[in-house]
C-alpha cells in the first residue's frame, strides 16, 4: 500500500464494495493517458501553423530597401511603352472579327474532367447522367455560334462548363475538395471588354474570350457593347483600381458597379483630388451606356503608376492577409491573380496562370537543375527586388529580397497550404489560405514538412519586363 495513492471503491463479482490500492505503475499510467487525451482534445492538436507568418513582418514595406523605395524599376519611357501594351491587349476582343480558339481548344474541360470522377457541392460522386447533360449544354456542334462585342458590367466568374456548381476532385485527399472547384477558371472584373463567341444551350450563359483569359460567364453579367459605346468608351487615358472593394457610383449617388484593385476604367476628367470615371452599366434592353463615377485619387490612379520598389510594396500591404481563392472563387485571388493585379496599376501584362507568367515577357532564368544551395545564391545575386517571379510547378509568388535581420530571402506568395506527411505516410496540409510573406522554406521547422521540398520545387525565377538584368 502507498499511502499517497487513494484507495478506490470497486465492486466484487458478488456485489459488495471493497476498497482496493492501484499500483503506482497503474497510476502513472492513468495519468498520461489523461495527459494525452487532454493534449489531443484540446487546442494542442493542432500542430503550430506556418512559423514564417509570425516570425517575419506581414508587410512588404518593411521589405523595402533602404535609399531604394523610389528608384525607378523601368525607365519611365519603357514604362510607358509597356503600358501601351497592356491596353493594347486589354482590349484585344474589340478587334477580333471572330473566335480565336478551336473547338477543342475552348472546351477543354471535357477532355480534361471526361475521364475523372468529380464530386458535386454535396461531396457526393457526380454520376454519368449529370456529365453528359453539361456536355450537352456546351452545343459544341454549333460553335462559334457568335462574335459579339460585350463588357462586363459586374465582377464575375469565368468558368469551364456553363454551370455556378462545382467539379471537386476526390474530397478525402488532401489539396482536392473545397475550395479546389476545378470548373472555376478566373474572376473577371467589371469593365473587362470581351468578344462573346457562343452560347449555351438554355441561353443562361456566354461563352467569351477576353485579352487573359476565355470561359463561360453568366448572361447578366455582361452587356452588348456596339460600336458608338466602344469608341466612346476608349478614350485613351485609364486608371487603375488601387484598392478592393471599392463602390462606384454616379453623381446621383446611383449604386453603379463594386469592384477591386486591378480593375480598369477610363478617365474622362482629373481635379487635384478626384478622377471621373466612365463605367458600364447594361440597359433595359442589354446593351452597355456609360455612367460617370468620381474616386478619390487615393482609391484610383492613372496608369501607369511609377514603378517603384515602394509604390509596389504600398498595393501589396492592402492586399496582404487576404483569403486565398482557387481561380477567382468568392472575389478572391490565388497566386497568379495576385500577382496580375499588383501589377495592373504600373501597366505590366501579366497572363492568368502561373506557367504563362514565369515563361511570357521579362527575361526567365532556368533554375530546375541547381540544387537548393545553388538556387539561393542565383536568387540573392540576379533577382531584382520587387521585380522577380520566382516560378514552382502550380505557384509563383514576388521576391520581395532579404530579411534584414536573418539575410533570408523572401517571398510574397498567395497560398493554400504547405505539403505535410504524418508518421504513417499520409498526405496532409499545413493551411495558409492567404496573401502571405514567407521564407523560401515555409513550414520546415514542423516535424511533418519536408526539409527543403520548396527549393527543390523551383523551377525558374523570372525579372519582369524593362528592368535591368543584371
Amino acid at each position: 500500500m502507498n499511502p499517497l495513492i487513494p484507495p478506490v471503491l470497486v465492486r466484487t463479482t458478488r456485489g459488495k464494495v471493497r476498497r482496493a490500492y492501484l499500483s503506482p505503475v497503474i497510476v502513472l499510467a492513468y495519468l498520461l493517458g489523461i495527459s494525452l487525451l487532454v493534449v489531443l482534445g484540446g487546442c494542442a492538436v493542432r500542430l503550430p501553423e506556418v512559423a514564417d507568418l509570425a516570425r517575419y513582418p506581414q508587410h512588404a514595406a518593411a521589405y523595402v530597401q533602404a535609399g531604394t523605395a523610389e528608384r525607378l524599376l523601368v525607365p519611365a519611357e519603357e514604362q510607358a511603352r509597356l503600358d501601351a501594351g497592356y491596353n493594347e491587349r486589354f482590349f484585344a476582343p474589340w478587334r477580333q472579327q471572330r473566335a480565336s480558339l478551336s473547338a477543342e481548344e475552348a472546351f477543354w474541360g471535357v477532355t480534361s474532367y471526361g475521364n475523372r470522377q468529380g464530386y458535386a457541392e454535396n461531396l457526393l460522386p457526380i454520376g454519368s447522367a449529370r456529365w453528359q447533360q453539361l456536355v450537352s449544354s456546351l452545343q459544341r456542334e454549333s460553335y462559334p455560334s457568335l462574335a459579339r462585342p460585350a463588357i462586363t458590367v459586374r465582377n464575375t466568374v469565368c468558368r469551364v462548363f456553363p454551370t455556378a456548381r462545382p467539379f471537386f476532385l476526390d474530397p478525402s485527399r488532401a489539396g482536392e475538395g473545397f475550395p479546389f472547384d476545378y470548373f472555376q477558371n478566373s474572376a473577371l472584373w467589371a469593365g473587362t471588354p470581351l468578344l462573346v463567341t457562343h452560347v449555351s444551350v438554355d441561353g443562361a450563359w456566354f461563352f467569351a474570350e477576353t485579352g487573359f483569359v476565355a470561359g463561360w460567364l453568366p448572361a447578366q453579367d455582361l452587356a452588348w457593347a456596339d460600336e458608338p459605346f466602344r469608341s466612346a468608351y476608349q478614350t485613351g487615358q485609364y486608371a487603375a483600381l488601387l484598392r478592393d472593394e471599392v463602390t462606384l457610383r454616379s453623381a446621383a449617388g446611383e449604386f453603379l458597379t463594386l469592384t477591386h484593385l486591378g480593375a480598369i476604367f477610363p478617365v474622362v476628367a482629373q481635379d487635384a483630388t478626384s478622377l471621373q470615371l466612365l463605367v458600364p452599366v447594361r440597359d433595359a434592353d442589354g446593351a452597355a451606356v456609360v455612367r460617370t463615377a468620381a474616386l478619390a485619387q487615393e482609391l484610383a490612379t492613372r496608369k501607369p503608376l511609377p514603378l517603384q520598389p515602394g509604390r509596389i510594396a504600398e498595393l501589396a500591404d492592402h492586399m496582404l492577409g487576404q483569403a486565398y481563392g482557387w481561380g477567382g472563387l468568392f472575389e478572391n485571388r490565388d497566386c497568379s491573380a495576385t500577382l496580375r493585379d499588383l501589377f495592373t496599376p504600373f501597366g505590366i501584362w501579366l497572363p492568368r496562370n502561373s506557367a504563362e507568367q514565369a515563361k511570357s515577357g521579362g527575361t526567365f532564368h532556368d533554375l530546375a537543375n541547381l540544387d537548393n544551395a545553388a538556387k539561393r545564391d542565383y536568387l540573392l545575386q540576379y533577382g531584382v527586388p520587387f521585380y522577380t517571379l520566382v516560378w514552382l510547378k502550380g505557384h509563383v509568388g514576388l521576391y520581395l529580397g532579404t530579411d534584414p535581420a536573418s539575410g533570408e530571402p523572401l517571398l510574397l506568395h498567395n497560398l493554400w497550404g504547405v505539403r505535410t506527411t504524418d508518421s504513417r505516410g499520409r498526405e496532409g496540409r499545413a493551411l495558409v489560405g492567404r496573401l502571405a510573406i514567407t521564407t523560401l522554406h515555409p513550414g520546415e521547422e514542423r516535424p511533418d514538412v519536408e526539409d527543403g521540398r520548396f527549393f527543390r520545387g523551383i523551377l525558374g525565377m523570372t525579372i519582369l519586363p524593362g528592368a535591368e538584368v543584371r
